[in-house]
């Protein structure tokens, strides 16, 4: 009998693994409506990344654009990327690290050196600003440095190096620890140290006012990043409803921009999410609060318009000043996609050929030609909003 129930089990499972393979490859057809009018035809389309993918032809008839996905054209010696920017991340620094996720003021300052070097250029948060919202123009080979959390260290040991090699930085403080430095932890900035630096084009941006734990969110005591947890009330037995979870988050994003303004006059506005965590609530409370530029966690160059950005970890001890600048040009893509001759951030899937037809991104390209794209799967409708200088 226990030789039948194992061949048997297998076997339902292989089933199950086909079909859920068949399910993910099965293109679905899917009806378009631009600016309100109602297309003639449908398309397949399928998915990756939770991104809708459609064959490259149909998105050149949907846009009206020139969608191509090619090898980049050959760049001059030293420059490694264009109109893209590796931005690196560092939280503490220390003379005698106690351990590997904490980097060491030698290292620090060899990976400084070797930026020079090796020909890149370090940008001002003015400049990526500029870039991300506008048409501003930044360097080849452009490189933001940010740090996260607001120690101490980056008065004491980074600053001083920043300086030494002409370089701005931005610090994304948790601003209750600028507020009550006698919370536990490594020290944090005073508002006076911060006055001092901004002097020499140091910035300082929000990383929540008191949202940077792991909070409860549920009876059996599971935690998630406090910025999107529902937090489990437990004399209540219930969790935090969406509407005291908004309040919650906007009351305490909207006290970091407060205090940042009145301490520092910033006129500006950032922020970089704790533990690279968020969704779609906190996205929409922060263009609520006017704070256009955010910043995860994850890995990769930027594009112009991505204003939700990867960074990449500069802060590892256990990497050699050399080896943590060469992973910059890791991230330089094989292929690039361009829509009209102009570069597309990916922010998710990339294009893909399946069944002998290149696939692409909608949303991404619909965000690089500023085209609203709304999709409704239970209607299988993609209505498309198209810019007022395309409407007839």
């Amino acid at each position: 009998m226990r030789k039948l129930i194992i061949p048997v089990f297998a076997a339902v499972i292989l089933a199950g693994l086909a079909a859920f393979i068949s399910f993910r490859q099965e293109p679905r057809k899917v009806n378009f409506e631009v600016s309100g009018r109602v297309l003639k035809s449908s398309c397949p389309v399928e998915y990756s990344h939770n991104e809708l993918m459609v064959p490259q032809a149909f998105a050149e008839h949907l846009l009206g654009a020139n969608i191509r996905w090619d090898r980049p054209a050959p760049l001059p010696k030293k420059v490694y990327y264009k109109d893209k920017v590796a931005v690196l991340m560092y939280h503490h620094l220390s003379r005698k690290p106690p351990k590997p996720s904490i980097l060491s003021v030698d290292r620090f300052e060899g990976q400084m050196k070797l930026l020079k070097q090796e020909g890149y250029n370090v940008i001002t948060m003015d400049q990526y600003r500029r870039f991300m919202l506008g048409n501003g123009r930044i360097p080849d080979n452009a490189v933001l440095l940010t740090f996260d959390d607001g120690y101490e260290s980056f008065y004491e040991l980074a600053f001083p190096i920043l300086r030494k090699y002409g370089y701005t930085a931005v610090d994304f403080v948790i601003v209750s620890g600028i507020d009550d430095r006698s919370k536990p932890g490594f020290p944090k900035l005073t508002w006076q140290q911060m006055r001092e630096m901004k002097k020499f084009g140091m910035g300082f941006y929000n990383h929540t006012y008191d949202l940077h734990y792991y909070d409860v969110v549920n009876a059996k005591g599971g935690k998630k990043p406090a910025l999107v947890a529902h937090h489990y009330i437990k004399d209540k037995s219930r969790n935090e409803n969406n509407q005291e979870y908004y309040d919650k988050v906007k009351k305490d994003l909207g006290l970091a921009e407060r205090r940042l303004r009145e301490e520092l006059g910033n006129t500006d506005s950032a922020l970089a999410f704790p533990y690279g965590a968020y969704n779609d609530e906190v996205l929409g409370i922060t263009a609520s609060l006017g704070i256009p530029l955010t910043f995860t966690i994850k890995e990769g160059l930027v594009g112009r318009g991505e204003r939700n950005a990867g960074r990449i970890n500069g802060g590892s001890n256990l990497l050699t000043p050399a080896q943590t600048i060469d992973r910059i040009r890791q991230f330089v893509p094989k292929r690039e996609l361009t829509v009209n001759g102009r570069s597309v951030s990916l922010t998710g899937a990339e294009p893909e050929f399946r069944n002998g037809r290149l696939l692409v991104p909608l949303d991404n390209l619909c965000r690089s030609l500023h085209i609203t794209m709304d999709y409704d799967r239970n209607d299988g409708i993609v209505k498309l909003t198209m810019p007022e200088a395309h409407h007839e």
